[in-house]
């Protein structure tokens, strides 16, 4: 275990690798070494002590992947302050949940002239905020309230040396880093407490089963308002010494396949949605991809076409897939670069160094053996709490310091797990369990399926009933009778879907994540006109 905070640890790699580069932005033309970051890092870090952030204060950052993301993000965390990362879509009603329940003291905001009517609208969130002292933006304003991102940065010159390095030491790994708010499809979304010993030591073991070194080219598009984003590929590649490359703001495919060729990434990260739109896109051509060997799909269950074509069409032979929880300082287990490809797909991988897996049965608590279905539990480098909210704490983590992640899985004698649904996605129509992973690996059995989904919602009659929503593969051709036969063959009547149907696009998360519950929403008011 390493018992040393994220600011000791890259001032260290920015020593080692000062000519090195750290991190490339393509759309906006910027590169920055290791020592130029840690420049820059220091100088943010130095504006907000000089506005008066103090050690545990909480700073929100609503921005997309643009390099002063990156800078701020790492700057707070140098000055001892908490980061608080926001979803730069949210609403104005989302935006102010957020910075109310973290009290947040700053607010560090993405501008430019385009959306300067913007700027005078969100300058309102300061109503009914009263703790939030200061809003920071990347670009020029007009409200003399705001202060721009360059004003800050030189404010920190008449910060001194010790100032900073006093508040630096004062910093324990054990001390909160971040609060980063889960995306609940229901209520109000938690603040996830998270730990310097945590983010540090689950980016450690996960980039050593990666197999990630400081000669590897990360190409990040996954959104760093999201700890996939933020923890599993920034912060474990700069821990690492690797050197970041940022495409786009946002998630741009052509922009994506264009970067990867020309800046010779070596790893790629991202959710099976996003990986088959780009291996989609007609601007795609595995050739350019020749670079491209490691990386990591999560968040959501890999396809086994998706896999197959990274592995032996496109020459991505080290990917793994991996399976983490905000709620557990990122990943849980990882699958191994040289495990084989049936076994990358059907499986998570084993635990992560420090952490621990148990499959316990969900009325009972208790331990179930291998093979049979349960609950997933872990523990192990957790959050520390969800900030002011002792009761959902408690009902999460157990007496034990377990965790229960509310996934329904399978452990086999090697310590492989499987993840064999979530407990509040398991239908139930006329008394019989449906699992939709089950499902959805049959329909990717189907040629032309590029993605399936799944998916309960309620029935008068029966409780439930199920549906298949699928978008085909760009170009091509296949009629919902065909997949109807084919799941006449391979699944028994009383765990069919009643309904198919195609479409162009599935509702997602901004972190990638597709929302079933939006889909059981439009089939609830679909089918029950045909039904009534």
């Amino acid at each position: 275990m390493i018992r040393e905070c994220i600011g000791t640890l890259l001032e260290g790699e920015a020593r080692v690798r000062e000519h090195q580069e750290a991190f490339v932005h393509t759309e906006m033309g910027v590169r920055y070494t290791y020592a130029l970051l840690w420049w820059d890092v220091e100088r943010f870090a130095r504006g907000l002590l000089k506005v008066g952030i103090e050690k545990g204060d909480r700073v929100a950052l609503q921005m997309t992947n643009i390099p002063e993301w990156i800078i701020a993000f790492l700057g707070i965390v140098v000055a001892g302050a908490v980061a608080v990362p926001i979803n730069p879509d949210s609403t104005e009603e989302e935006s102010r949940y957020i910075l109310s329940q973290s009290e947040s003291k700053c607010l560090i905001l993405e501008t430019d002239l385009e959306n300067m009517d913007t700027v005078l609208e969100d300058e309102q969130i300061r109503e009914g905020l009263p703790g939030l002292r200061h809003i920071i933006t990347t670009g020029p304003v007009a409200d003399s309230r705001a202060l721009p991102w360059r004003r800050l940065m030189a404010m920190g010159r008449s910060v001194e040396d010790i100032t900073l390095s006093q508040r630096t030491e004062a910093v324990a790994p054990e001390d909160p880093v971040a609060i980063m708010y889960t995306s609940g499809t229901t209520g109000n979304p938690k603040g996830v407490v998270l730990d310097h010993l945590g983010l540090v030591n689950k980016s450690l073991v996960s980039t050593a089963r990666q197999g990630i070194t400081s000669r590897d080219r990360l190409c990040l598009f996954f959104p760093l308002f999201h700890m996939f984003g933020n923890t599993c590929i920034a912060l474990a590649g700069l821990l690492r010494g690797a050197t970041l490359v940022i495409p786009s703001s946002r998630f741009d495919p052509q922009a994506i396949l264009k970067t990867i060729p020309a800046q010779r990434c070596t790893a790629v990260y991202g959710s099976p949605s996003m990986l088959i739109t780009l291996l989609d896109h007609p601007a795609f051509h595995k050739a350019h991809w020749t670079s491209v060997k490691k990386g990591i799909i999560g968040g959501a269950p890999c396809p086994m076409d998706l896999m197959r074509r990274l592995v032996e069409e496109v020459g991505v032979s080290d990917i793994t897939v991996a399976y983490g929880i905000t709620e557990t300082a990122s990943w849980i287990t990882m699958t191994r670069p040289e495990d084989p490809i049936e076994r990358r797909v059907t499986t998570i991988g084993t635990p992560l160094e420090g952490s621990e897996v148990k499959i316990v049965d969900p009325e009972s608590g208790k331990p179930v053996g291998p093979r049979t279905q349960g609950e997933l539990c872990t523990r192990g480098f957790l959050m520390k709490h969800y900030y002011k909210m002792p009761a959902a704490t408690a009902a999460a983590i157990d007496g034990d310091g377990w965790f229960h992640t509310g996934d329904l899985g399978e452990m086999d004698e090697e310590g492989y797990v499987k993840i064999t649904g979530r407990l509040k996605d398991v239908i139930t129509r006329e008394g019989v369990t449906i699992y939709p992973v089950e499902l959805e690996e049959v329909l990717y059995e189907i040629p032309e399926v590029s993605e399936a989904q799944v998916f309960g919602f309620p029935d008068p009659g029966k409780g439930q009933e199920v549906a298949a929503w699928i978008r085909l593969k760009e170009g091509a051709t296949l009629s919902l009778d065909a997949v109807a036969n084919h799941m006449e063959k391979r699944v028994a009547a009383p765990l069919r879907p009643r309904y198919y149907k195609f479409v162009s696009a599935f509702p997602m998360t901004g972190s990638g994540k597709i929302q079933k519950f939006k889909l059981a929403q439009r089939a609830r008011q679909e089918y029950a006109k045909k039904n009534p």
